[in-house]
């Protein structure tokens, strides 16, 4: 932990000693903005100019000056505008006036916008220039003229010129063909990571967008450095431990969406903490891919990836999309399939139990696993529109899942301590079947005076049946659970952003939902129960942006209604957080984050039902557990000293309090105990670490690191302390078509806040190889070679009453060999690969585990 903070203390030393008077970064800025801007920022000085002619160009000047003359030249840059010096008084104005303005787009031949392409127009009789523009990042230019009937001529380096007649102000798309020439070898050093106060954006690589697989791998191959990715399920969040939502083009987008991503497409990734755009929803924070939009056309992608020595293990996906002008219609569908030998628990388990005569005694329980079988089909399919205008944007998401574990098996040796000589066997069969159907809508307004709104509308039902059979030839009668399970789910949010000015930003926002749970136990226990749990919230947001500050404070109130079975309650309580960051220039950015807010227990840890799990152990929920209030902070700093080296520090602190615990005691059937949940003690988890990613020979080679020492602190009935360090590493290089990669998490211990276990999880380690062109990527992958046997992680737990230790065994660390191929085809004209549809999640189920 001393090298850590070492480290750390380092890193917050390395500002640039040079900090310039006029800073600026602009990105496809009206030039009026911008000079507004600079105006606002320094009010020594005076600038004059009409607003309305300078609205039509545009700047993505990067601007660092101590004279305020050449930072206004560096932002008009090559646009037809002049710049006139007087004492301390500056005068701009457009070169051109004009109540018409010519407007178009440029694009080249393999329908890529044209960025700066000079934009001539000339005089038809003699050609002399009558004034110019430039293409923004879009292609996109708009040059003020009341003439009619001009040339225009169109040149940028590596296109061929062009000159036609503008018949009129609006010229549509014009191509620009490629100019076959050949150039020497021209080696680029250009940034491709930039810091601002409110985001961070990374630029991908051809080698890293050619060689992922989704967007998800997209993210692995670019080593993020405020980011860390799980490599079993590919679940993305901050370094932190919190939670990042994804999306695309500012749409909220699934796991399964983001597979269908073709990552050659995407431009950039932004990182974004706290937004303000209300499409975001309030999330803390985003992963944004920017990905090329197109006018018309279609697209399908086809995927597969199987596993082998670990049993049978395949998943195959089909993406299409077809866009027609504003409107873009997706399908997906996928076949997951999986049928292995070697999913189980093998538990030692010591129970505090009474005897017939009053008296206490231990039990020593074990379960050794021998033999367990898991088949299980899921099919989801999914149909999505959207409709995307300036103003509008509205989509509609129906999705069907049915799920079928047709077989999760278990059985094995059972023996007792103190025993009558004898070992016994048991046996467990859980099938579950479930089909779910899910909407989910999004409505964006933007509106006159900086006002706009965000409506989303959300449900799932699910129907389940959930059969459990329990025999040991210990006992005569098997314990028998069938649930049957009706879940909807519902939710509905709206937010209202109103843009003061360029700084400041106010969002009001409300949301309210229900997650509603009929469920019916037939078997060993008969119960019918009926749980609800709704909520009503109103949040107010304020937000402070220049260019090197970023605050932002939220508070509101949450209601939160609830009925188990007979048996209600209501709960409101407020919840509030402040962010504040800090970017002196693209290089460096100081990020802080400070909250309050509330965690609500679930439907099933609320049961009331008192379910027999074997012979010597009964669980049940507690209708009256508590919410409970927690408190964070996080501090972290980034730190960019070239595009060849990223280095993230950071430090984030997590205390429960109050919080929801799984207690043991005496059942009311004294030879056996039960298992419930009651408000006891707090807990703090924190975390210390740094991350970075090295390129090096012209980057080819990228290595990234993360290391993170952890404190876990529990009190009240569970008084425990843990300080786990763990470390990943990865390398990748790339060489033509090909690319290869290896990875190391070392192992990880984990004591969780509401089940105090103990988790010690295996390392996970793996070597990957790769081709890809611009349809096929294949890929070939050695995981956990050095790993043997079926273990997972091993499970600790020590109570009062009971103590276990388990050997939970699977799948995710044994050795493997995992192969996977996708291909892409397009039709008709070019159109966006990207913000694919995926399966729907389902409701929440209430049955007990």
């Amino acid at each position: 932990m001393k090298t850590i903070l070492n480290i750390l203390i380092l890193l917050t030393m390395a500002f640039p000693s040079k900090a310039y008077r006029y800073s600026y970064a602009f990105k496809d800025t009206p030039i009026s903005e911008a000079i507004v801007r600079i105006s606002k920022d320094h009010p020594d000085i005076n600038i004059s100019f009409i607003y309305k002619e300078l609205d039509n160009y545009r700047t993505s000047a990067k601007i660092n000056s101590d004279d305020a003359f050449d930072a206004l030249r560096q932002t008009i840059g090559l646009n037809p505008i002049s710049v006139i010096r007087k004492d301390k008084n500056y005068y701009i104005e457009a070169l051109q006036h004009g109540k018409f303005k010519y407007t178009g787009r440029v694009i080249g031949s393999d329908n890529e916008a044209v960025v700066a392409a000079t934009v001539m127009l000339l005089a038809p009789n003699d050609s002399t220039v009558i004034t110019y523009g430039m293409t923004d990042d879009a292609g996109r230019f708009s040059i003020p003229c009341d003439r009619q009937g001009v040339i225009g001529k169109l040149s940028c380096l590596g296109y061929k010129s062009l000159m036609r007649k503008f018949d009129t102000f609006s010229v549509g798309t014009i191509i620009m063909p490629e100019r076959a020439v050949a150039l020497r070898e021209v080696k680029v050093d250009s940034d491709n990571a930039f810091l601002y106060p409110d985001k961070s954006i990374y630029l991908p690589s051809s080698r890293q967008k050619k060689a992922s697989t989704d967007a998800i791998d997209l993210l692995r191959h670019m080593a993020i450095p405020q980011i860390v990715i799980n490599p079993i399920d590919g679940e993305v969040k901050a370094n932190s431990g919190r939670t990042i939502a994804l999306y695309i083009n500012n749409m909220e987008a699934s796991k399964e969406e983001l597979q269908g991503l073709n990552t050659q497409d995407v431009r950039k990734v932004e990182y974004l903490e706290f937004p303000t755009d209300p499409r975001f929803q309030g999330a803390e924070r985003v992963i944004n891919f920017i990905v090329q939009e197109y006018e018309y056309g279609g697209y399908t992608k086809i995927g597969t990836a199987d596993e082998i020595l670990i049993g049978f293990s395949n998943k195959s996906t089909l993406y299409s999309k077809f866009s027609l002008k504003k409107w873009t219609f997706d399908l997906y569908m996928s076949s997951n399939n999986k049928n292995n030998h070697h999913n189980g628990n093998s538990t030692e388990a010591t129970y505090s139990l009474i005897d017939n005569s009053g008296n206490n005694y231990q039990l020593k329980r074990t379960e050794t696993l021998e033999n367990s079988h898991l088949k299980q089909d899921v099919f989801p399919v999914t149909l999505r529109a959207t409709l995307n205008t300036d103003k509008i944007q509205v989509r509609n998401t129906l999705g069907y899942t049915h799920s079928n574990t047709h077989a999760d098996n278990q059985s094995g040796i059972l023996k007792y301590d103190p025993s009558n000589g004898k070992d016994y066997t048991f046996s467990i069969q859980n099938p579950v079947i479930s089909n779910t159907c899910a909407y989910n809508g999004m409505l964006y307004l933007s509106l006159p005076k900086y006002l706009s709104l965000n409506i989303t509308p959300k449900f799932t039902y699910t129907h389940s049946n959930d059969r459990y059979l329990y025999e040991t030839s210990f006992q005569d009668e098997a314990i028998v659970r069938n649930a049957c399970e009706d879940a909807y789910w519902y939710r509905v949010d709206a937010t209202l952003s109103k843009k003061i000015n360029d700084y400041n930003t106010i969002d009001f926002g409300v949301n309210g939902g229900e997650w509603i749970n009929i469920l019916k136990y037939s078997g060993t226990n008969n119960y019918h129960d009926s749980f609800h749990l709704g909520f009503a919230a109103a949040l107010l947001a304020y937000n402070y942006r220049n260019q090197k500050i970023n605050m932002n404070a939220r508070a509101g109130i949450c209601h939160e209604p609830s009925r188990i079975n007979d048996i209600t309650d209501k709960v409101t309580y407020p919840f509030a957080g402040l962010s504040f960051s800090y970017s002196p220039n693209f290089k460096n950015s100081f990020s802080s984050y400070f909250e309050f807010s509330t965690s609500t227990p679930t439907i099933k840890d609320r049961a009331s039902d008192i379910l027999m799990q074997n012979e010597f152990m009964y669980i049940t929920g507690n209708p009256y557990l508590k919410s409970y209030s927690m408190f964070g902070a996080m501090l972290s700093y980034t730190w960019i000293p070239s595009r060849h080296l990223n280095i993230s520090a950071y430090g984030n602190f997590m205390e429960s309090f109050n919080r929801e615990v799984a207690i043991y005691k005496t059942s009311d059937n004294v030879h056996a105990l039960l298992r419930t949940f009651e408000n006891n003690g707090d807990m703090i988890s924190s975390n210390l670490g740094v991350s970075a990613n090295w390129k090096l020979m012209e980057d080819k080679l990228q290595i990234s690191a993360n290391a993170k020492q952890s404190i876990f602190h529990s009190t009240g009935i569970y008084n425990r302390k843990l300080y786990p360090f763990t470390f990943y590493l990865q390398a990748t290089y790339y060489i033509d078509n090909f690319y290869f990669q290896a990875y190391y998490q070392s192992p990880q211990k984990i004591l969780y806040s509401s089940y105090p276990q103990t988790y010690n999880f295996r390392n996970l380690h793996n070597i990957s190889m790769g081709w890809s062109d611009s349809h096929w990527n294949i890929r070939l992958t050695a995981s956990n070679f050095f790993n043997k046997g079926w273990t997972v992680a091993i499970e600790d737990l020590d109570t009062k009453l009971y103590s276990s230790r388990a050997n939970m065994q699977g799948t995710d660390t044994h050795s493997k060999i995992s192969i996977s191929a996708t291909y892409t085809f397009s039709y008709g004209k070019k159109v966006s690969v990207g913000n694919e549809v995926g399966q729907q999640s389902g409701s929440s189920s209430a049955i007990l585990k």
